[in-house]
């Protein structure tokens, strides 16, 4: 089997009130056995579109021709040549989407859903609901979207705090959400890199009250010794990882307890590279969650034992179907591959331009 071609489609998908439709680069990888295998990425900073795009066709051509089941081997040619630091980053995130596409059409070839092919046994993985819970919204919209989430059946949910300025400000937003979805719900909060260490120490603590699971990157992922003072002055766990892509970074992090629970991202280098940073993790008895990209991150988290996967639905208008959530928990489903596809139609129908 040999990859033929591939194809990319930039979309925006309206899916949250007051807030811009969600901008997606797809990558479709083809066969000349039939089978295609599907990628995706949501590039968060607008100026970023374009070289991401230029860059997940520039690897994509370069697997044109190449037996799509070697997919580590692969994997290891494209990030080798990742050089030069102007390189890297986009280059990391266009082989991420190609070895995840390589993934899909592996699984299918074989005839097993993502999840069991790499070594899952159960097929329903934990999940939270990460949208509609931004700072942007009014406190009393955030325990609305609280509550609706609850009734779509999440057990746990992440709000963000960054851009709140003040400790009253903070207490009020956690206690509104707390009272919306009651005192079983698991809670996640996420400042985005946007506060310092001692603010977060000092605002950390009057949040232990609330059992939050975690507090997520209070200050920049770089900053390991900031992050290992914070961990060492709360109570509640901190966690962090999602920019990291290389071994070095968390071993950094981890040495140092820099944070108690690790958050690995799909554009560390795909499916590939994403094991092996589980690997690092598992070696130091840390465990860890998955970030964004819930539809292949979910096989992830059930093959390698995972804690928890983040459900941000932004993809969902473009799949024909997705796995359900029931009771906090996805169902993943026997499909080959990791089970979503395209629906060509809503593809085209919320294109846009770069």
């Amino acid at each position: 089997m040999k990859v033929t071609g591939y194809e990319t489609y930039f979309v925006r998908v309206p899916y949250e009130e007051a807030r811009a439709p969600a901008p997606q680069i797809i990558l479709r990888l083809m066969t000349d056995e039939g089978l295609d295998g599907i990628a995706y990425v949501t590039p968060l900073v607008p100026w970023s579109i374009k070289p991401i795009r230029a860059a997940v066709e520039a690897m994509a051509e370069r697997v044109v021709g190449l037996d799509p089941m070697a997919a580590e081997s692969i994997n290891a040619t494209l990030l080798s040549r990742l050089s030069r630091p102007q390189h890297d980053g986009l280059g990391r995130s266009g082989a991420s989407l190609v070895d995840v596409a390589l993934w899909d059409i592996k699984a299918k070839a074989l005839g097993q859903p993502l999840w069991r092919l790499l070594g899952g046994s159960e097929n329903k993985v934990r999940t939270y609901a990460s949208w509609n819970l931004w700072h942007q919204y009014d406190i009393e919209t955030l325990a609305q979207h609280g509550a609706e989430a609850v009734e779509k059946g999440f057990r746990a949910m992440k709000y963000r705090l960054g851009g709140v300025k003040t400790l009253e400000e903070c207490i009020d937003r956690t206690e509104a959400l707390r009272q919306a979805v009651g005192p079983d719900v698991d809670l996640m909060v996420d400042m985005n890199w946007g506060w310092t260490v001692d603010k977060t120490i000092r605002i950390g603590r009057e949040l232990e009250e609330y059992g939050l699971v975690w507090i997520e990157d209070p200050i920049p992922a770089d900053q390991y010794d900031g992050l290992a003072q914070i961990s060492a002055a709360l109570e509640t766990p901190i966690t962090s990882g999602e920019t990291y892509h290389e071994a070095a970074q968390f071993h950094a992090a981890l040495q140092r307890g820099a944070f108690d629970i690790a958050m690995i991202d799909l554009e560390c280098g795909g499916i590939t590279e994403w094991q092996k940073l589980a690997s690092v993790v598992e070696s130091y008895k840390v465990p860890f969650a998955s970030h964004m990209c819930t539809e292949p991150s979910m096989h992830l988290i059930a093959a390698r034992g995972g804690m928890i996967v983040e459900y941000i639905p932004w993809m969902v208008p473009l799949f024909k179907e997705v796995p359900p959530v029931v009771d906090g928990y996805i169902e993943l489903t026997e499909r080959p591959g990791i089970g979503v596809e395209l629906d060509m139609q809503a593809v085209q129908r919320f294109a846009a331009d770069n």
